[in-house]
């Protein structure tokens, strides 16, 4: 069911219910408000009829008849009764009035009651040591008529005010989420093949437009993932096409003639430096990949920074003799850092592979300082630089400065650092001047 239907449906039962107590609420004040307006009038009667008995030997014939006239029977069927209760013809009213009834009223001083279709009132007094009960009953007429007219009339104004109500809500409730469902046929429209559609927003500032402009944002963002992901795939296959191409075009060559021993070891040195190319840009992508997709969920300890510097030139130093690793001896209290030994290695080991690679194996300088609450690393090199325009980008997966595309290289290596430095909540800083040289700064808070 639609929303727009389901709350039209419940506005619909709500106002029915409210109406209803409403009703019964109107129409159980007017039965009261006639009630005590009639038991006054009966009382009144019944006052008039007391007064008329004590009084009706001061008057004459003609005069009781004028007053009875005027004053008695003025309510639709109106009976008066005047019982001595010494009287042995009592029992005439005891019957008519039922055995219960009149030992109620025979009883109590003032009684009202009621009979099948008349109210009544009778009142106890005395005149001259005799005991007196005035009984008057009648018809309202006019209450109930006005009561059953006001009970019509509710009922009218329920079988027309509710539809109405309930046909206003289903319009109102239709008008409102109409562009609402505008919106929702317009994203079912959206797919890969043009993302670059948006909903409409209209400017109300209402809800609706709230969820629209929400829901553009989303678009905008899956849209940079998206083109990011087409990008990374297009350089990813960019980048192992190149050297599997190398290394198929070697093997041809290779293959299609004979050659000396020193010629097949040559064209094995280049399969072989291909396919080492190859393997490093894949376990970088692959690291990428995982760590993109596993963030937070590495194990953290306490590492010493100098410590696995030290272990990083080791390991680097014995595949790359020739580069100059330069990490001075720094005795300091807080040295290390939460983090994944592992990872920062491989980040580390990016970022000097880096230096080493585009200074020409010059000497690269590691240092480190402290700065609470954050630990400070600094790799400096004299190498070729980056210029202004490519430090934008050099940071994005596959993307190499315009002065290094002849330097081998997959353009992932720094890329990866930044995100492995990101997850240790750690910042990367790059100040670089074309032909002159690079220093980057790495910056991790200290455990405590």
């Amino acid at each position: 069911m639609k929303i727009s239907t389901r709350l039209s449906l419940t506005v619909s039962i709500i106002v029915s219910a409210i109406f209803l107590v409403f009703s019964l609420v109107i129409y159980k004040f007017s039965s009261e408000h006639r009630q005590n307006v009639f038991k006054e009038r009966l009382k009144q009667r019944v006052l008039i009829t007391e007064k008329l008995f004590l009084e009706k030997d001061s008057f004459s014939p003609k005069e009781l008849e004028t007053i009875t006239d005027q004053f008695l029977h003025t309510l639709p069927e109106e009976t008066e009764a005047v019982i001595n209760f010494d009287d042995e013809t009592i029992l005439i009213y005891q019957e008519k009035y039922g055995t219960d009834l009149w030992k109620k009223i025979s009883s109590e001083e003032t009684v009202y009651f009621n009979l099948k279709k008349t109210a009544g009132m009778s009142r106890i007094f005395k005149i001259k040591g005799h005991n007196y009960l005035v009984v008057v009953t009648a018809l309202d007429n006019i209450g109930l008529e006005n009561l059953a007219f006001l009970k019509t009339l509710l009922i009218l104004l329920a079988l027309i005010g509710i539809p109405v109500i309930s046909a206003s809500s289903f319009i109102m409730n239709y008008r409102a989420f109409l562009p609402l469902s505008e919106k929702i046929e317009k994203a079912n429209t959206i797919s890969a093949t043009n993302f670059n559609q948006r909903l409409m927003v209209y400017d109300s500032g209402d809800e609706i437009d709230q969820l629209a402009i929400a829901f553009n944002n989303l678009l905008d963002r899956l849209e940079a993932s998206f083109n990011s992901q087409k990008s990374f795939i297009r350089n990813a296959s960019h980048e192992i096409k190149n050297p599997l191409t190398a290394i198929m075009g070697e093997a041809e060559i290779t293959v299609s003639k004979t050659r000396t021993s020193d010629q097949y070891i040559e064209s094995l040195n280049i399969v072989l430096a291909q396919a080492e190319r190859l393997n490093i840009t894949l376990n970088n992508l692959l690291q990428l990949s995982n760590i993109s997709s596993n963030e937070g969920e590495f194990k953290l300890v306490k590492i010493n920074i100098q410590d696995l510097l030290f272990k990083i030139k080791s390991d680097y130093n014995f595949v790359n003799p020739e580069n100059k690793i330069v990490i001075p001896v720094i005795k300091l209290d807080d040295k290390t850092v939460f983090g994944n030994e592992q990872l920062l290695k491989s980040a580390i080991t990016n970022l000097i592979d880096n230096a080493c690679k585009f200074s020409a194996n010059q000497e690269v300088l590691i240092n480190f300082s402290v700065l609470k609450p954050m630990l400070n690393l600094y790799i400096s090199d004299n190498g070729i630089g980056i210029s202004e325009e490519d430090k934008e980008l050099i940071l994005s997966p596959f993307y190499r400065g315009k002065n290094a595309l002849k330097i081998k290289g997959s353009g992932v290596g720094l890329a990866l650092a930044s995100k492995i430095i990101s997850i240790h909540k750690g910042t990367l800083q790059i100040d670089s001047k074309l032909d002159t040289g690079t220093n980057i700064t790495v910056s991790f808070p200290i455990t405590s």
